[in-house]
Parts: structure tokens; C-alpha cells; sequence
């Protein structure tokens, strides 16, 4: 070999026996570092968890629903905890029971199913979650257990209903205040049920107008004279309830006309009330249930009276009017029946004197 070469080749030598150095700033390709496992990183406990009844939903985390880490790194529930979390969450859940009811569709009188009450059941809800949890710690979405209550009315107790038997509409004025109070006390009448035999009162259905059962100042007539007063407006109500069931052929107990004639309603055809004093009372004096529908839509007030219906037979109201002069008018109603045509019952409902200053 060219002695020329060895300083070169002991250069070399030198430099492959030197130890690695790392420069700041630079490293060398290291390999990934693997994720924590969950054995080793504990299951988390801001894991959400959905708790549904199949329409509405709610998501709660472990920690909020007392679920916990054992000292064996598994989940555990404090049922007592998550009682106590149910229990706040109930109220998202209730559910009302609604009534069953008649309804008219398409020319036909059909009854619409009711629906239970439910209740979120925290007991059992909180066991079966803590136990679905324990099961498999991954559960994400859990369906809650309920208690039930049937309605207080049924499709059962409405079985014998297939027609109407009865029914009146009047228009209301814009008065909003009136119109308010015709609101809350044909809300309080809507869906009566009256068993054979059983008597209505509107004053007792409806109960005394105050301030604080939602009810507002409007024009009332006292001695034919308009002055404001609680509840003014509820005298509709009374007056297109008392022609609904006088069709209906319903046995009417009491009935008062008003002291001056009415805008919504034919002379001879009203009806008034006064808490403690007049009143409208009628009897269900049919062999099956009659139910009583009250809608008011914020012009037009709607009663409607469904029941057993007897094929062939009409009834029609019939004022007879006499007026005397400005201020003064005599009335009598009377109730005509029919059955296939013929005459079956003529009945006088009520004689009445109108008196009152014309304006």
C-alpha cells in the first residue's frame, strides 16, 4: 500500500470509534409511543350516557349520574346517587294522561283513544341502570322505566257515544278582556261528562269569577243596566251552552234569560248567570253518557253535546215573541220534538219579560 494513504486511514478509524453526539435541536427517529390503555388510563367518567323514552331524551354524564371508579379500576354505581339524580330528571319525562273523546270525522262521530299518564319510575330506573352499567361499562344510551295511571276518561266509558245531540255557535265581539273571560270559562266546561241521571250546573262546573282564577272586568247587565264587572262575557257561554242542550233534549232545571236583549243570540234564546243566584242547570236524562265539548277559538264559541243519538228524532226551539213598545218585550221559548216527522213533545222552556231603557 501507498504509504501516502495512512494518515488518511488512521482518520478514519478515529472517526467511526467516536460516540454518537446529539446537536440541540436534533434528534433521532425514536418510534411512536403507544396510547395508554384503558386498564391503565381508568375508565373516564365524563363518558356521556343517554337516558331516552323513546321521543324525549336527556344526557347525563357518569360522574353526574353517580357511576364511579373502584379501586379495582371498574365502574361502579352508587344507587343512591343516581336515585337522587333520577328524581331531578323526572320532571323532564311526566307525561299527562289525556282524555279520551268524541270528535266528528267526515260527517261521522268517531272516539279518540286517551293516552296514560306516565311517571318516570326512579327506583327501578336507577337498579336496571346501575346493573346495564356493571353489565357493559361502554352502555351509552339507556331507555328509562315509567309507571303508568289510565285516564280518568276511557274509550270504554265512551263506547255507548255515537252522535251529537246538540249543538250551538255564537260569534263574540273583540272586546279582548270578554273574550278572555269566555276563554277560561269554556275551557272549565270542555270535556264534562254527565252520567244518566247526573245534573249540570255551569256555576259549580265553572265556579265563582275572580282575579285570581284568570278572570277580567268587562260589561255585565245588573237591573238592565251595562256596568263593569268580574267575569263579563261568561253570560255567552251560558247562553250557547243553554241552546246546546236544549236541542240536545237534555231536561233543562234552570234557565235566565237576561234583562235586556243580547247581540249574539235571538231574543227569547239567552240565558244569564250570577254566582250564588242564577244559574244554568241541566240533566242528562238519557240512558248513556252525554259529553260535553266547548271550543272558542277567539271569534266563534262552539258547544257541542255527543251521546246516544235516537234515529229519526229532531228537536227545534221555537221563540214567541210580543213586543210592547221601546224597552219592552214578553218571550216564551218552547221545545218542539219529533220523531220521524210526528210531533212527539211540545214543552215550554221558560216566559220572560224584557225591560230595559234603550239607548
Amino acid at each position: 500500500m501507498n504509504p501516502f494513504f495512512y494518515p488518511y486511514m488512521r482518520r478514519a478509524v478515529f472517526l467511526l470509534a467516536l460516540p454518537t453526539l446529539l446537536i440541540p435541536g436534533r434528534t433521532r427517529a425514536q418510534a411512536p409511543t403507544p396510547a395508554p390503555t384503558v386498564a391503565a388510563a381508568g375508565p373516564s367518567l365524563s363518558y356521556p350516557i343517554t337516558l331516552t323514552d323513546g321521543v324525549r331524551s336527556v344526557v347525563r354524564t357518569r360522574r353526574e349520574l353517580g357511576i364511579r371508579v373502584g379501586s379495582d379500576g371498574k365502574l361502579t354505581a352508587d344507587v343512591g346517587a343516581m336515585k337522587g339524580v333520577l328524581a331531578r330528571l323526572a320532571p323532564r319525562f311526566l307525561q299527562e294522561a289525556v282524555n279520551a273523546k268524541p270528535s266528528v270525522y267526515r260527517g261521522a262521530v268517531r272516539i279518540v283513544p286517551g293516552a296514560y299518564a306516565r311517571a318516570l319510575n326512579v327506583p327501578i330506573t336507577a337498579q336496571r341502570l346501575a346493573d346495564a352499567v356493571a353489565k357493559d361499562p361502554a352502555t351509552k344510551a339507556f331507555t328509562v322505566s315509567f309507571s303508568k295511571k289510565p285516564p280518568l276518561l276511557t274509550a270504554e266509558r265512551l263506547k255507548s257515544i255515537n252522535g251529537v245531540l246538540g249543538t250551538m255557535r255564537t260569534t263574540t265581539s273583540a272586546n279582548a278582556k270578554r273574550n278572555n273571560n269566555i276563554k277560561v270559562a269554556a275551557e272549565s266546561i270542555d270535556g264534562t261528562l254527565l252520567s244518566p241521571g247526573e245534573v249540570f250546573s255551569l256555576n259549580k262546573t265553572v265556579g265563582k269569577r275572580t282575579q285570581a282564577r284568570g278572570y277580567l272586568t268587562a260589561t255585565v247587565f245588573v237591573d238592565a243596566e251595562k256596568v263593569p264587572g268580574i267575569g263579563g262575557g261568561v253570560s255567552q257561554v251560558t247562553g250557547t251552552l243553554f241552546n246546546a242542550a236544549a236541542l240536545a233534549g237534555l231536561a233543562i232545571q234552570e234557565v235566565n234569560p237576561h234583562s235586556r236583549p243580547v247581540a249574539y243570540l235571538p231574543i227569547g234564546r239567552d240565558a244569564t248567570v250570577a254566582y250564588g243566584s242564577k244559574d244554568l242547570k241541566f240533566a242528562n236524562n238519557t240512558k248513556a253518557p252525554v259529553y260535553i265539548a266547548y271550543t272558542f277559538d277567539g271569534s266563534r264559541l262552539h258547544a257541542t253535546l255527543f251521546g246516544a243519538k235516537t234515529t229519526g228524532r229532531t228537536v227545534t226551539l221555537r221563540p214567541a215573541v210580543q213586543r210592547l213598545g221601546a224597552g219592552r218585550v214578553n218571550a216564551a221559548l218552547y221545545r218542539i220534538v219529533k220523531q220521524n216527522g210526528k210531533v212527539t213533545a211540545k214543552q215550554r222552556l221558560f216566559r220572560h219579560q224584557y225591560r230595559w231603557t234603550p239607548e
